[in-house]
């Protein structure tokens, strides 16, 4: 598959998910929070065992043979569906992208330099740095208006 396909594919993912937070507020003022990321996750559910039933070509017994940390990716989608669908209507989906990205980028950098979670190891180019640095400065300027009034009453001698 082309690198280019698979960035597009990428971005492609990356709008759906922008889409997802909203869509699961929106379900979360019906059903409740938790109530709304179970339902998300079982429709994730019955999509994923009808592909699997279609066009699945591993082995789901060989789960036997995995690490138990392997098994986390359920649980961290579990965790940050939930946090998403709390934190659209209150900060807007472009700052919850944006601090979503920033963590992710950071996350990012430290497992391909230290090469956790069986990824191998890379050396930390200067660019990639100063990437995550101007995502962080982004988060900055999207979250400005909140991140002024938290300063101010840091910085407030009255309270």
């Amino acid at each position: 598959m082309s690198p280019w396909l698979v960035v597009v594919m990428m971005v492609a993912g990356g709008a759906l998910m922008a889409c997802q937070a909203p869509i699961n507020a929106a379900l979360r003022t019906y059903v409740g929070i938790f109530e709304s990321s179970l339902i998300s996750f079982a429709v994730g559910t019955i999509a994923l065992i009808l592909i699997v039933a279609f066009a699945g070509k591993g082995s789901l017994g060989a789960i036997r043979n995995v690490a138990w940390w392997h098994l986390l990716g359920g649980l961290i989608g579990a965790v940050f569906v939930t946090a998403t669908l709390l934190a659209a209507p209150r900060i807007g989906v472009t700052q919850m992208v944006m601090a979503t990205l920033a963590g992710q980028m950071v996350a990012a950098l430290m497992i391909d330099r230290y090469g956790w979670l069986g990824i191998p190891a890379k050396p930390i180019e200067l660019t990639r740095v100063a990437g995550v640095a101007l995502l962080v400065v982004s988060v900055a300027l999207i979250n400005w208006k909140e991140l002024k009034a938290f300063f101010s009453l840091l910085t407030d001698k009255s309270v």
